[in-house]
C-alpha cells in the first residue's frame, strides 16, 4: 500500500520512517496522548493539536473524548508519527547513509530556477521520482533531527533534486543555477 499523499516534507519523512519502526504506536486517542504527554510539554502539544492544555490532559485520561474532532485525531496521529521511536529513526537513517542506501523522493511540483541572469519560474507541473545524492540525503536527515521547519527542508530537498535531476548532465562548473520548489502538490519518500 503506498503511503498517503502529503505536501509537508516533515510529514513525508515521518511516514517513510514509520516503515522502520520496531513496534507499532498506540492506536487509541487517550493512549496516544498519554505517550505524547510523557514525551513533550503539554503546552507545546496542545498548540500542535489546536486544543487547550487542560483539554489535552482530560483527553489523555479518557474523559471528554466525544469532543475529539476528526481534525484533532488527525493532528494527534501526525504527532505520533513525528515523535514515535526517535532512536530507531536515527539508527535507520544512519544505516541508510552508511551502507549506501537509497533515499528516493517522489514529488509533483513546480520549480523556479535562479541564475545570475535572474529568476525563471517554470509553469510545468513536473512529476519526478529521483534518488537523492547521499550528501543531500544526509543534510535532509540532519535537518529533520534538528526539528527544522518545512521551509528549510524544502530548500534542502530542492538542492538535492537540482543536483540529481536538473544538473546531472552538466559539469560542476556549469551548474550555476539554483532550484527552488515553488509549488508542491505531493511529496513521498522511500528508503
Amino acid at each position: 500500500m503506498p503511503p498517503p499523499a502529503t505536501t509537508s516534507i516533515t510529514h513525508a519523512l515521518d511516514l517513510a520512517d514509520a516503515r522502520h519502526w520496531t513496534r507499532k504506536p498506540p492506536t487509541r486517542p487517550a493512549a496516544r496522548l498519554r505517550y505524547l504527554l510523557s514525551a513533550q510539554d503539554p503546552n507545546l502539544l496542545a498548540a500542535r493539536v489546536f486544543a487547550y492544555p487542560a483539554t489535552v490532559e482530560r483527553w489523555a485520561q479518557g474523559d471528554g473524548l466525544d469532543d475529539l474532532t476528526t481534525t484533532h485525531a488527525r493532528l494527534i496521529e501526525r504527532e505520533i508519527y513525528r515523535s514515535w521511536q526517535p532512536r530507531t529513526r536515527r539508527r535507520a537513517h544512519h544505516q541508510i547513509l552508511e551502507q549506501d542506501g537509497c533515499v528516493t523522493a517522489r514529488l509533483h511540483a513546480r520549480f523556479t530556477y535562479t541564475t545570475s541572469s535572474g529568476e525563471f519560474p517554470d509553469e510545468r507541473l513536473r512529476n519526478l521520482t529521483e534518488d537523492l545524492p547521499a550528501a543531500h540525503a544526509r543534510r535532509l536527515f540532519d535537518a529533520r533531527h534538528a526539528e527544522s521547519d518545512d521551509d528549510e527542508l524544502r530548500r534542502l530537498l530542492a538542492d538535492g533534486i537540482g543536483e540529481a535531476y536538473f544538473f546531472r548532465a552538466l559539469p560542476r562548473d556549469q551548474q550555476q543555477a539554483a532550484v527552488t520548489i515553488s509549488d508542491l502538490h505531493l511529496i513521498q519518500f522511500h528508503y
